[in-house]
């Protein structure tokens, strides 16, 4: 089970998840994703720090997401992945494709400056 907080601000939404990332989880995230897209929204930014793991499903839906919000001109980030979370992502090369911050602030202040 994942625990979602959503915090909406202007053009970006801000899902901070707590729990494990998988197949069970995503589910519900993508509906989240697809619901701030429907509002307006421009920039989602998935919070790892609650993130406890990651398995293949979980990083194979990123980078579906990935894909899929790209054409949508929805952009998606990854912020403040615990160390063995930022293994899993740059193993499977997902730190390739979505960008990853160490903090909410940094993801927004890139997102506006690739924006402008």
């Amino acid at each position: 089970m994942i625990q979602v907080r959503e915090q909406i601000d202007h053009h970006t939404t801000v899902l901070a998840l707590t729990g494990q990332f998988d197949h069970h989880t995503t589910v519900g995230i993508k509906a989240l994703i697809l619901g701030a897209k429907e509002q307006g929204c421009q920039h989602v930014i998935l919070d790892f720090s609650g993130i406890s793991g990651i398995n293949s499903f979980g990083l194979g839906e990123l980078f579906l997401w990935h894909h899929q919000m790209k054409r949508q001109n929805l952009h998606i980030s990854i912020v403040n992945p615990s160390f063995h979370i930022q293994e899993a992502l740059d193993l499977a090369h997902i730190s390739d494709l979505v960008p990853i911050f160490a903090s909410q602030a940094e993801a927004v202040k890139h997102h506006e400056a690739s924006s402008s």
